[in-house]
């Protein structure tokens, strides 16, 4: 009997060691995803005319972008999607350039040339946003009245919450953004981290919050998304989305106040409705912010 307990007690400790060894592998690939890289590049969208910005942000971290000048000094900022980087959105940036928008693009934190030591799953991400509304609102060739936001999936959620947080973003699109972080990173561990769920994503999680200092578990876009409202609201997700199901942006449009509107598309994969039918994306979000700011 006592060799039958030491040998328990062995395998537990194993067993233990073993989950917490894979857990620190998924807080890794969660908080530091690898790089994405694309074939195009700004070169690709010659009637984008950047300018280098860069900015502090209220978390410490120094934030890079891109500031593309408009007809219009009514601004728009672009937020990526995780593990992405200001490169996925210059398609966005170039018909809403088109549209006389002026454009902000920026790397969160961790993510290109920006600072920041680990992505945190919209915990900190919200703040650099709003810190991007800091610079942008401080500049005289700047409509700080006229300030909209856009994102995708990550950068989605992290709109929702910014934009509840701060009144100077004065219309919001959310593209395939999730309404709750904990239940998401259940849903998208296998797509992203590219280990299976169960067990493990709430131990990476759990040693993730520890890494980073921040709680992950908190992150919740469809407590908060009815305090956009007055402001107008655009949410749209594709109906064949696997890595966060469309049921998320319904959660989110029930919770948020008028006005509010929602574009469920009912084919299509995550972020895919620029893809599927570009010129109606194009109209809708150009037509959204030219009546949202006046």
């Amino acid at each position: 009997m006592r060799y039958v307990r030491r040998s328990a007690a062995a395998l537990l400790v194993i067993g233990v060691a073993l989950l917490l060894g894979i857990g620190w592998v998924g807080s890794e690939r969660a908080i530091h995803p690898k790089a994405r890289t694309y074939r195009r590049q700004l070169a690709d969208f010659p009637a984008l005319h950047p300018e280098p910005v860069s900015f502090r942000s209220r978390t410490g971290a120094t934030i890079s972008g891109e500031l593309f000048h408009g007809r219009s000094t009514k601004t728009i900022v672009l937020s990526h999607g995780y593990g992405d980087n200001e490169v996925q959105m210059l398609p966005y940036a170039a018909f809403l350039n088109q549209a006389d928008f002026t454009v902000l693009t920026y790397d969160m934190r961790g993510r290109g040339k920006s600072g920041g030591e680990a992505v945190t799953v919209g915990a900190l991400e919200p703040l650099d946003l709003i810190s991007a509304v800091d610079y942008l609102a401080a500049r005289p060739d700047i409509d700080a009245q006229n300030i909209g936001a856009l994102g995708l999936s990550l950068g989605g959620a992290v709109t929702v919450i910014a934009a509840a947080q701060d009144r100077r973003i004065k219309a919001v699109v959310d593209d395939s953004g999730f309404s709750d972080a904990l239940s998401e990173i259940g849903v998208s561990f296998e797509h992203f981290i590219g280990l299976p769920a169960f067990p493990f994503a709430q131990i990476s999680v759990a040693i993730s919050e520890l890494r980073a200092g921040v709680n992950i578990k908190n992150v919740r876009p469809v407590a908060v998304v009815s305090q956009i409202a007055p402001r107008p609201l655009l949410i749209i997700h594709c109906g064949a989305d696997t890595v966060v199901p469309p049921s998320h942006s319904q959660q989110l449009f029930a919770a948020a106040a008028e006005p509010k509107q929602l574009w469920l598309l009912p084919t299509g994969g995550h972020i895919a409705a620029i893809t599927l039918a570009p010129e109606e994306y194009a109209k809708r979000i150009d037509d959204f912010f030219k009546s949202a700011l006046r």
